[in-house]
Parts: structure tokens; C-alpha cells; sequence
């Protein structure tokens, strides 16, 4: 049967691109309406299922309704992406940990890859490469340490392959350096000297692309260092703009945002590029749409303590920072949007092969969340009286969240090794993102920082957890028993 899931009659929620996605990950039909009609809007979905998934959906939650028309011209079908995230030394925890959450919690399975395993030609089994920020900008041989990565980016790209880059990887994804891959063929503003910009939330102007689809005409985010591109060349379009600074930051990088540099030298110019060439297709995002409102949560966190929490106390402080929900970012639409927009086909594809069952490795020795609620714990604020009482009830919704967690953890992890493919890449998955999560909760014990990056650092495992475990509850909802 052919239903149409709306957003709007599912509250603009992720639950709906989560199961969605997860029916296309098991051989769907899917279609993605790319205009308005009279009983749709721009971006809502058309699904073909059996009546047994369609009550399984209804079952997750999901409004869906019988579609009784023909196709309209504005259906595209679209693929489930095979998608592979880059984290390596070129993007290492947390920077590909915000991309983790916003893919799972859209529901989208990936897998991690390094320079290393690109170099071994992992890519051939993928549709779409993430970069996320970080050192990506050098090119990837160079910080990666390895041979022959960015000519392995240059031959996926080239054969069809797509790419969304964010900050150090839009930079990577435009022209300027020998080793970028010019895919988008417009130099940023600056190279060497991206510094030059800064740290802070900004505001971006979204245009008429697809990427804003379900979006109001302007959407907050951070940024940090990412490109800036005044001239565009007639093959790539924006599908943003810098509108206005909200708020300049300091939280791991002390390089804010300057107000009259920003309405100076970068409001107005392209901030989403879109481009589309002889090299290949990508999305370049200059701010981060995958940081969301837990990275914005902690630059407020900043500005709260230093602007307003004498005026307001720390109790309304509080309950203001209990109301940023990191797992249901608004940014992360634009993620959805441009992983369907380069994933437009003919017609609809039939189910994808599954990948190898990759061997599950070892439990850690302590689960992260233990090592959480026990740092947590541990976690105790500067002498300063006010800002001690807000980073403590911070801390004292974490361990709550912290606590909630554990049960929904522990179900479905127990559930994963009776479910049909891909469940057993995905648990894989979340033991790779566990053991970073771990391991950078471990380094940061040692590091004497303030208490807003030592909280963003607590809440991003955190975060990355109940995105991972969202997924899975889904993925054991629509799976099958293993034969």
C-alpha cells in the first residue's frame, strides 16, 4: 500500500525521518515530494509497504495516511545512502560524535572510516562520505599520515559518489589547495587564515534549495572557523547565506565572533554551497549543523553565567538550559534534506546488499555509562557560589538522563543479537562510538578546564548514547528474528 507521511501531521518530529529511514534501510520504496500540493508540503514522504509494516508503523508512533492518487510530479524517489563517516585523526572525537547523533537519531546507519581503511578502498562499498570538522582542511594524506586517501576521495567522488562537509571539510570539499578536491570549484574568503573568523551561533538565511525544506526562512547554529565564500562560480549555487551574529563564543576555541567583523566579512556570503560538477556532488555547510543545540546549549552556558545569571539567578538559569533538547536539534533537518537531495534516483532501488557481519568486539571492561554517572559525580564546579549552583543542577539533570538511559540501554543491546542484518553493523557501531566516548571521558579527568566544556564533554557521550540507543529501539522495532 502507498501512505504519505506528512510532517506536519506528525508534529515536525525525527521520529518520522527515523522510521522512514529504517524502512528504506529494509527495501522500501520511498519517495520525497520536492514541492507543495494541496494535501502535502514540500518534503513530507510517499512509502510503498505491506499492511503488516504499515501497522508496525503505526505501532512506532508515526501518522500515515493512504495515498489514493497517482504519483505526483513532484515525487522523486530517493535511496537509503550507504554512508560512511569520517573519523580519524583528521576528525577525531567529539567532532565526528556530533555527526554520529544527528545520523542516528535520523536514522541513517553508517560506518566509521579512517585515512587508513579509504586508502584500503572501503569506499567502493559506500554512496555517501561525511567530513566533519577538524584538520580535514590540511587534505587527508597530510593529516591523516597516509598515501593515496585524498586520490581515493578524488575516484569515489568522481564515480558518483557524494559528500557533505561541514567547517574542515567544506574547506576540503572547495578550491584553493592543490590537495582539496575542488569539487565545488569557488576559494573561500580565507585559507591559511581561517581564524580569522571565529567562534559563536549565527544565524544562516536559507534560500529556495531543498536543503531548507520544513525549515522557517532563517535557522540558528554554531560555527566555528568554518569557510566563507563571496563569489560563487555559476556551477555551484548557495543554499544559504550568513544573515546575522546571535551570539559569539568561547567554548574549546577562545577566538569569538566579532560582531563588526561579522556584518563586515561575512554577512550575506554563501554559508551551504551546493555544488554539483564534473568532479562530483556535495553539500558544503561553513557553520555546523550537526553541533545542534548541544554545542549552542554550552556556548549560551558561557554567556548566561557571564550576562545574565547575576540579573536572573541560577535556579531560571537552570530551567532555561533544561530546555535546550539536543537530540531534536532544528539544524539537523538541513542534514536530512541534503543526505535525500544527493540521493535522488529514477526510480525507486530495490534492497541494497548487506554488508559482511563485522565481528562484535569485546564489552569494555566499564560501560560508558557508568564511567559517566561516575565522572558526574566526581564533577565538582569552581568556588564561584552562583556558578556552582547552575553547573551543579546541569550536572544533576545529566545523571538523570544518565539513569533513564540505562534500562532502554540494556534492552536493546540484549534484543540486537537475535534481529536480521544491518542490527549487528549497528551494534557494532555503537561499540566503536562507545569506546571513543570512554576514552575521551578518561583524557578529560586529567584536564583542568571550565566547567561548561568539562559539561559539553559529559552531555556529548551522553547525547551520542541516546541517539545511538533511539536508533536501535527502531531498529528492533521494524527488524526481523535472524533465521
Amino acid at each position: 500500500m502507498l501512505l504519505h507521511l506528512a510532517w506536519r501531521r506528525n508534529l515536525d518530529g525525527f521520529d518520522l525521518a527515523l522510521a522512514t529511514n529504517r524502512l528504506a534501510s529494509r527495501g522500501a520504496a520511498l519517495w520525497w515530494l520536492g514541492a507543495s500540493g494541496p494535501e502535502h508540503e514540500a518534503g513530507d514522504y510517499l512509502c510503498n509497504i505491506d499492511e503488516a509494516t504499515a501497522e508496525r508503523l503505526a505501532a512506532f508512533g508515526i501518522v500515515a495516511e493512504p495515498w489514493n492518487d497517482e504519483l505526483p510530479d513532484e515525487a522523486v524517489a530517493i535511496a537509503h545512502p550507504r554512508i560512511a563517516l569520517f573519523a580519524g585523526a583528521a576528525s577525531s572525537y567529539p567532532f565526528f560524535a556530533y555527526y554520529a547523533m544527528a545520523l542516528a537519531r535520523l536514522g541513517f546507519d553508517f560506518e566509521l572510516v579512517d585515512g587508513a581503511a579509504i586508502v584500503g578502498g572501503v569506499l567502493t562499498r559506500f554512496d555517501l562520505i561525511v567530513l566533519p570538522t577538524e584538520f580535514s582542511l590540511w587534505g587527508l594524506d597530510a593529516a591523516e599520515g597516509v598515501a593515496g586517501a585524498d586520490a581515493a576521495v578524488r575516484d569515489f567522488l568522481g564515480a558518483g559518489g557524494a559528500a557533505i562537509g561541514s567547517g574542515g571539510g567544506a574547506f576540503y570539499l572547495s578550491a584553493g589547495r592543490p590537495n582539496w578536491t575542488n569539487i565545488a570549484p569557488v576559494r573561500p574568503v580565507y585559507t591559511h587564515e581561517y581564524l580569522r573568523t571565529g567562534v559563536g551561533i549565527v544565524s544562516l538565511r536559507l534560500g529556495a534549495d531543498s536543503i531548507g525544506f520544513g525549515c522557517p526562512p532563517t535557522l540558528e547554529m554554531p560555527y566555528y572557523h568554518g569557510p566563507v565564500f563571496a563569489e560563487l562560480d555559476r556551477v555551484v549555487s548557495a543554499a544559504a547565506t550568513f544573515d546575522r551574529l546571535v551570539m559569539p563564543g568561547h567554548l574549546f576555541v577562545a577566538n569569538p565572533l566579532d560582531e563588526a567583523q561579522f556584518r563586515h566579512e561575512m554577512a550575506g556570503h554563501g554559508a551551504i554551497i551546493r555544488a554539483e560538477t564534473k568532479r562530483g556532488r556535495a553539500v558544503l555547510f561553513s557553520a555546523n549543523p550537526e553541533m545542534g543545540d548541544l554545542v549552542r546549549k554550552y556556548i549560551a552556558f558561557d554567556g548566561y553565567v557571564a550576562h545574565y545569571l547575576p540579573l536572573r539567578g541560577e535556579a531560571a538559569m537552570a530551567d532555561t538550559m533544561r530546555h535546550y533538547q539536543p537530540l531534536d536539534a532544528p539544524s539537523w533537518r538541513l542534514i536530512l534534506n541534503a543526505i535525500h537531495s544527493l540521493m535522488l534516483r529514477n526510480e525507486p532501488p530495490g534492497a541494497m546488499l548487506a554488508a559482511p557481519i563485522p565481528v562484535q568486539p569485546p564489552e569494555p571492561k566499564v560501560r560508558l555509562l557508568v564511567a559517566l554517572d561516575a565522572a558526574l559525580r566526581r564533577f565538582q564546579p569552581a568556588d564561584d557560589l552562583p556558578l556552582r549552583a547552575l553547573a551543579g543542577m546541569v550536572r544533576d539533570d545529566l545523571r538523570r538522563r544518565t539513569a533513564i538511559l540505562g534500562e532502554r540501554l540494556a534492552a536493546v543491546e540484549m534484543a540486537f543479537s537475535a534481529l536480521d542484518p544491518p542490527a549487528p553493523a549497528i551494534r557494532y557501531l555503537w561499540a566503536r562510538c562507545e569506546a571513543a566516548a570512554l576514552e575521551a571521558i578518561a583524557a578529560g579527568a586529567e584536564r583542568e578546564r571550565p566547567p561548561s566544556e568539562r559539561l559539553a564533554e559529559f552531555e556529548t557521550a551522553l547525547t551520542l548514547a541516546e541517539a545511538w540507543c533511539r536508533l536501535a529501539e527502531s531498529e528492533r522495532h521494524f527488524g526481523r528474528q535472524r533465521a
